[in-house]
């Protein structure tokens, strides 16, 4: 159960790692609602920082797991924590991400690390496929990759005007021209802050119905270009995971 719910958890958490920049451009001229998507894309993704909220359901073999996080993203540099629920276990898992450099803390795994140690350390350039994990099912949640598919959005429509919290947004709704395995199969909903031009909230799932592995996914984005701290575990206090017997990660 432990090595199962390991391998779920970090299948949400591994795609955190590939945060990307890209360029804003703006317009006064009357946008159609894919370009207008598209644009807010862009914005988001150039912004120097952001902060995320997720919320969404799992299931990879039978298995459910809920999910409640936050993170706050700096370039390639970000920190994650994430609170599970599958099965009345539950728990935390925190993540900091420096580059293609992962770190990950959690009671799951913490008898199997060194005495001393606190921390998990993965690189992603050489981890996921050495340890035989397909963590491209879920790679969609992870915030850039996630601004970046909504530049592939076709058919999308204007939904009209909803608030969020205290921010008025259009609501658009699109898909994906060309989906491919282990991406987003069904809509995607896209909120965008009629003020700023921001993505405001995308909510989209993962495979059909039926399939073994499946999601549903909602990220709400805010705090664009505001300072954000990121704070690296030290040498003492992490573990390779490449030298240890983890359920979930090859040991």
């Amino acid at each position: 159960m432990r090595g199962r719910l390991l391998l779920l958890l970090l299948l949400l958490v591994v795609p955190l790692a590939l945060v990307a920049c890209g360029k804003s451009k703006s317009s006064k001229v009357k946008l159609s609602p894919t370009a207008s998507v598209k644009q807010a894309a862009q914005k988001s993704s150039a912004a120097s920082s952001l902060h995320m909220a997720l919320m969404g359901s799992v299931t990879v073999s039978g298995q459910s797991v809920v999910l409640n996080g936050i993170g706050d993203f700096k370039q390639h540099d970000g920190t994650f924590q994430l609170d599970f629920n599958a099965g009345g276990l539950s728990g935390t898992v925190n993540a900091v991400i420096q580059g293609t450099t992962l770190y990950v803390r959690s009671p799951l795994f913490s008898d199997a690390l060194p005495k001393g140690k606190t921390w998990l350390r993965l690189d992603l350039t050489k981890q996921p496929k050495a340890q035989g994990l397909d963590l491209t099912a879920l790679a969609a949640q992870d915030p850039a990759q996630t601004l970046a598919r909504l530049s592939s959005l076709g058919n999308v429509k204007d939904l009209g005007t909803e608030k969020l919290g205290s921010v008025d947004t259009t609501h658009y709704r699109g898909s994906l021209a060309k989906p491919v395995a282990g991406q987003p199969e069904g809509p995607f909903d896209v909120w965008v802050g009629k003020d700023d031009g921001y993505v405001r909230r995308v909510q989209f799932a993962t495979g059909a119905a039926t399939s073994a592995t499946r999601s549903l996914i909602t990220m709400d984005l805010s705090d664009f270009g505001k300072d954000v701290t990121i704070t690296v575990p030290s040498a003492a206090e992490t573990a390779d995971a490449t030298t240890l017997k983890i359920p979930g990660l090859g040991g």
